[in-house]
């Protein structure tokens, strides 16, 4: 018990950082940027036909390649300075020990991943209130542009909506796992610069290789076989085989590959934590 009281004290101080943190304050107006650019459209064509949109939107940020390299990169930008040995952080091992620090910086990742995509989800509801219509469908605006060539009046800024989604998935449903996979890919993400940071004793490295797995999703096209080993790419609902009929992942194979990955990274975090020299580095 004292271990995880130590380890929460830990993620607890990153958190505090936040409110003076610069960059927290720049991921933040680059999501509520790309949300209205994304999906400003939408709203307009509500607008015109004068039906309101549901509130469903999140699911379909990450369909498109490049529209998704762009929501993720910010996560990136946020998980740079891992393993966040600032000139605090001496004074926060020698108090905590390694483990229980090492334990509260994963906890950091894990729950600050988890606010990255709340606070997203939140935005694409917000930015579009004036648009919106509260309903548990999926609703006529979302159907008539994911069914039909409306969206081609929209240009090329506007979201793809893809039918399998909404065949599917409920809205709920589509919600919750998107939400979950993209969580789960955050993790991975952030644990990945965590460990590759931790073994070079720079920040460039986990950060590259972060960047690399962002831009192999986005080259796979239409290489169905290949996302399985593209976990970037899972928390796309249309890359996730429902029913049997595709080689793309199933949402069992996503799930162990997500736990084999995330749990392996943890291990290998606190274990190079144990026996890292500790180098401030200067903040980002």
């Amino acid at each position: 018990m004292r271990l995880f009281n130590r380890a929460r004290f830990v993620c607890y101080q990153n958190f505090r950082k936040w409110p003076t943190n610069y960059r927290v304050w720049i991921i933040a107006i680059i999501l509520i940027m790309l949300t209205h650019f994304f999906t400003k459209e939408i709203g307009h064509y509500s607008k015109e036909v004068g039906i309101g949109i549901s509130p469903w939107m999140f699911p379909f940020l990450f369909t498109q390649k490049y529209i998704k390299l762009l929501f993720f990169f910010p996560l990136i930008l946020l998980f740079c300075d891992a393993p966040f040995i600032d000139e605090n952080q001496p004074y926060v091992i020698a108090r905590s020990g390694r483990t229980p620090w090492s334990i509260g910086q994963i906890g950091y990742i894990i729950s600050a991943s988890a606010f990255y995509f709340v606070f997203l989800i939140l935005l694409s509801i917000v930015i579009n209130l004036p648009y919106m219509q509260f309903t548990m469908e999926w609703g006529k605006v979302l159907g008539t542009i994911a069914n039909t060539d409306a969206y081609k009046q929209l240009g090329p800024r506007t979201l793809s909506l893809p039918p399998d989604i909404m065949y599917y998935f409920s809205p709920l449903q589509a919600m919750w796992f998107s939400f979950l996979l993209s969580w789960l890919t955050g993790i991975f993400l952030g644990l990945l610069i965590y460990v590759v940071n931790s073994i070079s004793g720079t920040r460039m490295f986990g950060v590259l290789s972060a960047s690399l797995f962002l831009v192999f999703d986005a080259t796979l096209g239409g290489k169905a076989n290949l996302y399985r080993y593209s976990p970037v790419s899972w928390n796309n609902l249309e890359r996730i085989d429902i029913d049997g009929t595709t080689p793309m992942p199933s949402i069992t194979y996503i799930y162990i590959s997500f736990a084999v990955l995330i749990v392996g990274m943890i291990v290998s975090a606190i274990m190079v934590n144990r026996r890292q020299a500790i180098n401030v580095l200067p903040p980002i």
